[in-house]
């Protein structure tokens, strides 16, 4: 589960221009075992058509090497194309990157919404092993082995840093926060969507979604004003690290704006 980022408490105002296709900015978390459509919500899941597993790197298995995992986070665009990925867990070097290599040549049916194409992001998991053949499996990145913590300190294995860990918490250089639509000001109350995002090295925001049971079209405004957000580079003992975060919105129908909460 992504660290609560908070933000002191401070509310933004700042106004966001209204896209005509705000769906098409959409990234909702869909994992791997999702196999039906969500007929609720109008929403139809992102759907692999064509994978290609990576190759045992030769390099290590000349090292001696028999075993490795990799998780892999990546966001498909609305014409079933990988857009952006990111190895945010692995044992080795050499493993994210024949993963990322393969995981680059997927094709996917995009995920639908009333219709309509969506971006979509979800999270795969490869285990390498060596057992007198080479097995190469993948499985959703829910069932990661436990067994990955254990060599994360061997070599240069990553695993994204929670917040406790870092040596400040980063602040944002750049926030713009949404704003409530016209067009959905019928709807009554308050409205809540919890953004999850990476924070890489640089501090540029990677990877941006919300959860298949928040409200899809809430959810693309928020993700469209989070994913321009720019944050001080995290740290951890002074070096540059990957984060996991999520940040929370309230959205507010009247007067018609919305507003960036700072604490969940």
């Amino acid at each position: 589960m992504a660290d609560s980022l908070g933000l002191c408490g401070a509310n933004f105002e700042t106004t966001m221009k209204p896209s005509i296709s705000l769906l098409a900015f959409a990234l909702l978390v869909l994992p791997a075992s999702a196999q039906m459509p969500n007929a609720a919500s109008g929403l139809q899941p992102l759907r692999v058509i064509e994978s290609d597993l990576p190759v045992f790197p030769h390099e290590l298995m000349q090292l001696g090497v028999r075993e490795g995992e990799v998780r892999v986070a990546f966001s498909v665009d609305t014409n079933g194309r990988i857009d952006d990925c990111l190895a945010v867990l692995y044992t080795r070097r050499e493993f994210a990157e024949v993963s990322l290599a393969a995981l680059k040549r997927w094709r996917f049916e995009p995920a639908r919404f009333r219709g309509e194409p969506i971006a979509a992001a979800s999270e795969v998991t490869i285990k390498f092993e060596i057992q007198g053949t080479v097995v190469v499996s993948m499985t959703p990145s829910e069932t990661i082995s436990a067994r990955i913590f254990s060599m994360l300190d061997d070599h240069d294995g990553l695993r994204p840093c929670t917040l406790k860990e870092l040596d400040h918490i980063p602040v944002p250089i750049a926030a713009q926060t949404p704003v409530f639509p016209a067009n959905l000001a019928h709807r009554n109350g308050v409205r809540q969507v919890t953004v999850g995002f990476y924070i890489d090295e640089t501090g540029a925001v990677r990877l941006p979604s919300v959860d298949v049971n928040d409200d899809p079209e809430l959810g693309a405004i928020a993700i469209n004003a989070i994913r321009n957000w720019k944050f001080e580079p995290p740290t951890c003992k002074g070096r540059p690290v990957l984060v996991r975060a999520s940040q929370l919105f309230n959205f507010h129908p009247a007067p018609k704006t919305a507003v960036a909460a700072g604490t969940q």
